[in-house]
């Protein structure tokens, strides 16, 4: 066995150089390696990075909805609340603010003006969202080591406010309607009558108004009917009144309504609206609507057709119709205290009253619906940034 002692010179140069070529593949390899597992682990921290701040924008965002949230539901409980306050989320928190437009000495609208007459029924919400943000005593975000995000959301709110009137206590839009009176046990009374059926404060008004000349209406009245329609002008108290446009007003009235019928055509018996609790709803009937049964409520009823008051009703409040109205005999009692708008029918009928029916002007109801549903607010934009 030769050793290196035993070898030529240029056997152990040439053996060395194999060895170091061996040396530097084996740290070649080393490096590509730890090059390979440093970019793993950047990528890993980067991504986890990314991971928890999108987890922090997120509870940003949420906090801000949130915030706006609780002043709708605020505003839905007080429509004049204003002011500042912050939301605890248990982490997140939201600062709020609730503006009025018509009382904060701002061009709001970007008109020119402030505090005109376009901005009374105007308040803007913004809520500020916060995620493992401080801020310090001027209101400056803190510069922290942990992710932190805030989000905006801005809320434009238009308060409801109704001035419903009426001229009537029953408005037939069309001088040459059809009415059908059988007997003699219905009233239609433009006396002012308070919701317990006591004399209200307000000044007389026809029991039946319409935009044209009322002697055809009148002529339809039998001698031993003439009595039972009874206000202004005597009896039969059937008088020309200012047009209404019954489209536009019934057209801005459904956007309050929280109670639908989907049609063509419905039948209900039960409540729309509280009547004893004196809670008004906004209902809409998008088509032919029958009244069964027990009926009672409190507040405005739209019929995008012809209604049928079949059974008992009881209501405080106006109705609207586009058809034909019609208070079938038997069933009960019908009464409505407030007043009756309608459009009439497209043939037969515009109005058939038989039975024992009530149909009378009130201005504690009427005053009772502006006054109630106008306690809400409508969302005119949402927008979070």
């Amino acid at each position: 066995m030769r050793t290196n002692h035993h070898l030529p010179l240029h056997e152990l140069r040439r053996r060395r150089s194999r060895r170091a070529n061996a040396l530097l593949l084996a740290l070649g390899a080393t490096t590509t390696l730890v090059v390979a597992g440093g970019t793993l682990l950047v990528s890993i921290a980067q991504e986890r990075t990314a991971t928890e701040q999108a987890i922090v924008a997120a509870q940003a965002r949420d906090a801000s909805t949130s915030g706006a949230e609780d002043a709708l539901a605020r505003l839905a409980t007080d429509p004049a609340t204003v002011g500042s306050w912050q939301v605890d989320l248990g982490g997140p928190l939201a600062d709020v603010t609730v503006v009025d437009w018509g009382d904060n000495d701002s061009d709001d609208d970007g008109d020119g003006a402030a505090d005109e007459a376009d901005e009374q029924t105007y308040l803007s919400v913004v809520s500020i969202g916060r995620a493992n943000e401080l801020l310090d005593g001027a209101g400056f975000a803190l510069d922290r080591r942990a992710r932190r995000a805030s989000s905006t959301t801005e809320v434009i709110l238009q308060r409801t406010v109704l001035d419903i009137s009426a001229n009537q206590a029953v408005y037939v839009d069309d001088a040459n309607a059809s009415f059908k009176f059988s007997g003699s046990a219905f009233l239609i009374n433009g006396n002012d009558t308070n919701l317990d059926g006591s004399a209200g404060p307000s000044a007389a008004l026809p029991g039946i108004g319409t935009v044209g000349n009322p002697a055809g209406i009148k002529s339809q009245l039998k001698s031993n009917q003439k009595d039972k329609v009874i206000g202004l002008g005597g009896n039969p108290s059937v008088a020309t009144v200012t047009d209404i446009d019954l489209t536009a007003t019934m057209d801005a009235l459904k956007q309050l309504a929280t109670v639908e019928f989907n049609g063509p055509d419905d039948s209900f018996s039960g409540e729309l609206g509280d009547l004893e609790g004196e809670v008004p709803v906004v209902t809409w009937a998008k088509g032919n609507l029958k009244l069964n049964g027990n009926t009672s409520g409190c507040g405005v009823l739209i019929v995008d057709g012809d209604i049928d008051f079949n059974g008992t009703f009881d209501y405080a409040g106006l109705v609207y119709v586009s058809g034909a109205v019609r208070f079938n005999g038997g069933g009960g009692g019908k009464n409505v205290r407030g007043a009756l708008f309608t459009l009439g029918a497209v043939t037969g009928n515009d109005i058939t009253i038989n039975g024992s029916v009530a149909l009378a002007y009130s201005s504690e109801a009427i005053a009772l619906v502006n006054t109630q549903l106008s306690s809400g607010v409508q969302i005119v934009s949402w927008r979070r940034r």
